[in-house]
């Protein structure tokens, strides 16, 4: 009857250790959603995408078995903050899985955000990067983070701008303060990779502002160590 017992019980623990490291594996599994404009996408001058940071990061949680899921539907070249606050507010649905896009954020453990490189860019060549529109930008991304944070329980990492050809230092300088106190502000985490991007080796040539892989996986380097 001992040994009978002792079997039973044994029998018993080992459900009982397979059921905890079942849900333990399934609570450390990551669904990653990525947004953003073409630095998120990894854009290229070439007007294709290559490996984007956010890819380096998958391939990494992919390598760490942890890999739930990737998503980056709503990371595009040209992708402006006006246009990502509208499709939070309307709720678009992604046709691909038939998921809106509050949905998506909703079910995310871990957000990546790089926004507004380009469209500040492009303001930036015509002259029209004014004061106002740093405001106006900077109030769109306090609403973004704001929704978000409505939306979902997810880590959400925000990436920083940086200085280029086209975006004078002194604007860089006002973004990235202004984003790291909405990161503090809504409890996010702000990579700074204003300095890293000084590296003219992560950039495919001098006349673009996209930077080459090495680049991305320096920003994917960074997002691990912050994680």
């Amino acid at each position: 009857m001992r040994r009978k017992h002792k079997l039973i019980l044994i029998v018993l623990f080992s459900i009982f250790l397979t059921y905890i490291i079942y849900f333990s594996l399934n609570e450390n599994n990551v669904y990653l959603v990525a947004l953003g404009d073409g630095i998120s996408s990894g854009e290229t001058p070439y007007n294709i995408d290559g490996i984007s940071y956010n890819d380096y990061l998958e391939e990494y949680f992919h390598s760490k078995r942890i890999l739930k899921k990737y998503n980056h539907t709503y990371a595009y070249k040209n992708y402006k903050l006006e246009e990502l606050l509208n499709d939070l507010k309307s709720n678009i649905i992604n046709k691909n899985d038939n998921l809106n896009i509050q949905q998506i954020i909703h079910k995310a453990d871990l957000i990546t955000i790089s926004i507004g490189e380009e469209e500040l860019v492009k303001l930036s060549i015509t002259n029209d990067l004014s004061k106002d529109k740093l405001n106006e930008f900077i109030s769109e991304f306090d609403d973004l983070i704001y929704m978000l944070k409505d939306l979902t329980e997810a880590k959400i990492y925000i990436i920083g701008f940086y200085e280029n050809n086209y975006l004078d230092k002194s604007n860089v300088i006002i973004l990235n303060s202004e984003l790291a106190n909405i990161a503090l502000k809504y409890e996010c985490s702000f990579i700074n990779i204003s300095d890293l991007m000084l590296n003219k080796e992560y950039y495919l040539n001098n006349t673009t502002f996209y930077f080459n892989y090495k680049g991305h996986k320096a920003i994917a380097e960074m997002l691990i160590h912050s994680i």
